[in-house]
Formats: C-alpha cells, sequence, structure tokens
C-alpha cells in the first residue's frame, strides 16, 4: 500500500521526538500504531530523523479474562514488531470508590499519569531534530516525548453530545483537543480525530492488520455506547439530519470563540497575575511566569514551589463575567487545578467580588475550590491559593 498518504495529521508530531502511544488493541489504536510506524519510516527515506514508538498498554481490569487477553494480545503485537511494551495494572473499579470518581474518570485519571511516566523513562532516547530542539533539551526546557492517543471523528462527536446533556460551558462545545499538554507538560496528541471508524477499519485492513474487539462497547448501560448504539440513530433516522457532521461544525465554531477567548486571557495573565514567591526566591535561575500548564515549573532551571498567585480585584470585577470567569479558571490552572471547577464555585468568587466592589468586608475572606484551593481577597488583591498556602488553622465555612 502506499504509505506516502496517511490518515493522521502529520503536523502534529514533530520529527525526531519519540511517540507515546496508549494503545488497547482496538482498531483504533492498532490503525494508529500502523500509520506512526509508517511516519516514521518515510521520514527516515526523506532524510529526517523519524520517530521512534514505545506502546504504553492498561489493564483496567474490568473484563477479566478478556482484559487479560487484551494485555497479551498488545504485548505480543509488540514482540513481534520489536518495540518496547509498557504495561499498566490497575483495578479501575477500587480506584473509583477510593478517589470518589466515576469508573471511567478513575480510569482516564492513571492511563495520563502512566503514560507522563512512560515518557520520562524514554524521553530522554528521543532523537534531537536540530539545533533549537537542543538547545532547548540543554537546557531543561524540552519534553522530547509525545503522547498519541486514538479518539476519532465519531469519538469526538459523542464526547460533545454528552457535554451537552451535562449542560457543559461554551469551550466544553468544542469538544476534545487537537494537541494538549499532560500534568507534566508532554504533548498530548490526538492524529486520528478528524477520521471516521469507517476509514480507520478500511486503513487497518490495507495494513493486512487485525485487532481487539471490546465486549463492553456493545453495553448499552454505557451512556457513551447508548448514544452510539442508540441515540445517534434513532436521531439520525427520525430527523433525517447528519447529527454527527452537525456536532462536529458546532465544534469548529466553538473552539473558534475559546481560542479568541483564550489569547485574551493569556494576555490579561501575562500583564497582571503574579506570583508572592518572585520576591523571595532563592533559585539559581530567574523567576520564570511561564505557563505552569505547560511545564512542571514557573522557574527557569530550578525548581520551585508555587503556592499562591494573585491579581488586582478592580480587574476582576470591571471585565464581562465571561472573561472573569476564565480569567479565575486560568488562575488556578496555573497552579495545577486544571479540573472540577463547577458553577458554584465560580458564583461563590463572584458573590465576594461583589460585596469587594460594593465597599463590603470581603479583605481577609475565602471561599473554597476543589481539591483544597481557595479563592480570596486581600486588600485589594485577589488571592488564589493552593492548599499548601492555606492558613493550617483555617477552616472552610461549607464545602462547595
Amino acid at each position: 500500500m502506499n504509505t506516502d498518504r496517511l490518515l493522521i495529521d502529520e503536523e502534529l508530531i514533530e520529527d525526531g521526538k519519540t511517540i507515546v502511544l496508549g494503545i488497547s488493541g482496538g482498531p483504533d489504536s492498532v490503525c494508529l500504531l500502523f500509520e506512526l510506524l509508517a511516519l516514521g519510516e518515510r521520514r527516515k527515506r526523506e532524510g529526517g530523523a523519524g520517530n521512534p514508538v514505545v506502546c504504553a498498554h492498561v489493564n483496567h481490569g474490568l473484563r477479566g479474562e478478556e482484559s487479560d487477553g487484551d494485555e497479551a494480545w498488545v504485548a505480543a503485537l509488540c514482540q513481534r514488531l520489536g518495540l518496547p511494551c509498557e504495561i499498566l495494572r490497575i483495578d479501575a473499579a477500587a480506584l473509583a470508590k477510593e478517589k470518589g470518581l466515576t469508573i471511567e474518570e478513575a480510569g482516564r485519571e492513571a492511563r495520563y499519569a502512566f503514560f507522563d511516566e512512560v515518557c520520562r523513562k524514554y524521553g530522554d532516547e528521543s532523537i534531537v531534530a536540530d539545533e533549537v530542539n537542543a538547545d532547548e533539551a540543554e537546557a531543561g526546557n524540552a519534553n522530547e516525548a509525545v503522547i498519541a492517543v486514538a479518539h476519532n471523528r465519531e469519538d469526538q462527536g459523542e464526547t460533545i453530545l454528552m457535554r451537552i446533556l451535562r449542560g457543559t460551558g461554551t469551550d466544553g462545545l468544542a469538544g476534545m483537543q487537537k494537541s494538549r499538554k499532560s500534568a507534566e507538560g508532554y504533548e498530548i496528541v490526538r492524529p486520528l480525530l478528524g477520521v471516521s471508524r469507517k476509514d480507520i477499519e478500511a486503513r487497518l485492513a490495507e495494513y493486512g492488520e487485525e485487532a481487539r474487539t471490546d465486549g463492553s462497547n456493545s453495553d448499552a448501560g454505557y451512556m457513551r455506547n447508548k448514544l452510539r448504539l442508540e441515540v445517534f440513530p434513532y436521531l439520525e433516522g427520525e430527523l433525517g439530519v447528519d447529527l454527527m457532521q452537525g456536532l462536529l461544525r458546532l465544534a469548529e465554531n466553538a473552539a473558534e470563540d475559546r481560542d479568541f477567548f483564550d489569547t485574551v486571557v493569556d494576555e490579561a495573565l501575562e500583564e497582571h497575575l503574579e506570583y508572592p514567591e518572585a520576591d523571595t526566591y532563592q533559585g539559581d535561575g530567574p523567576f520564570d511566569r511561564q505557563r505552569l500548564s505547560k511545564g512542571p515549573s514557573p522557574c527557569d532551571a530550578s525548581p520551585c514551589d508555587v503556592e499562591s498567585a494573585t491579581m488586582p480585584a478592580e480587574l476582576l470585577c470591571g471585565v464581562h463575567p465571561a472573561i472573569r470567569h476564565r480569567l479565575i479558571r486560568a488562575a488556578f490552572a496555573e497552579l495545577g487545578l486544571d479540573r472540577d471547577i463547577a458553577a458554584v464555585h465560580l458564583a461563590a468568587a463572584e458573590r465576594l467580588l461583589r460585596t469587594w466592589a460594593e465597599g463590603g468586608e470581603a479583605s481577609g475572606k475565602r471561599v473554597e475550590f476543589p481539591q483544597d484551593y481557595t479563592f480570596g481577597i486581600a486588600g485589594k488583591k485577589a488571592v488564589f491559593r493552593t492548599p499548601e498556602a492555606v492558613d493550617p488553622g483555617w477552616k472552610p465555612r461549607r464545602k462547595l
């Protein structure tokens, strides 16, 4: 077959990067594996560095012998292809109960933490493709591994509909991003996000390869499966509309709006967000206010603990609520809280800011955010605090 024309979005993966592939053994991830191998080989033929591939498989322990069979099948495939294979075994149900999460959330959290771990192990074996990357790597500012996962076009549509049903905000309507950062700053890419399941299965057949079938995919007891098996066919059949295409068009429009808001918020953070630790920082390099969500530390060439950040309360009070809420979310993301912030938390922050703006007693007061982070007012500053920065004797009045 002609591998010069691949299904994947090649621009997401820089030449020379090691690829840590999340592989379940299903058609999507197996097809992605062979597409990535073909991409690496073609780049080598064209004089490039290529892309080493490391497979990372998680056995969630949810389907007994079937899960164990997936694990053994993936290990055998990697052995046949001569590829490194890292395997993690977890009890996703027990993890979910322990952490108060759904099984899906607990599994996803464990998976991506594992992918980060594999990146740390293999990232320094990456091929540095140019002098710019070499300089960055020498300075400790480059993560030379990239995480690839195999979400496809239908996954995207199902995700958007699930978010709509759960009352997502406008940013959630944009669906999954083709590229984002992991908790440790590694790039997570979805090279098949715009490709249909039908095309993926056809390409896998062209490679002459087979894949595992997950029996749980036919269980309509799971919300995503119910949407795929029952809701999409019903709505498209009864209404005569291409629901999937409509949702993807919605996602494109929402993504444009999100990108605009992100630009506005980033500019405001760059100018107004401050870290009190900068005044007492004793590290080797200059204190660098880079995005914490894009790297492990805001300090250049030396680790440091960032426990709080501040922003003028007047700024927050003076902007439109759409910007204000994004600023609050983004400021907390800088400190490591990048999920679970709900409308109830933002409403509590709104009330505190309104009290301050009206001249009420707001200074020194705080409201609780998820994971024991807090938002408060100190003088003329809005203060975002990590759990480590909260006074040991202070107790939130109520759990939000």
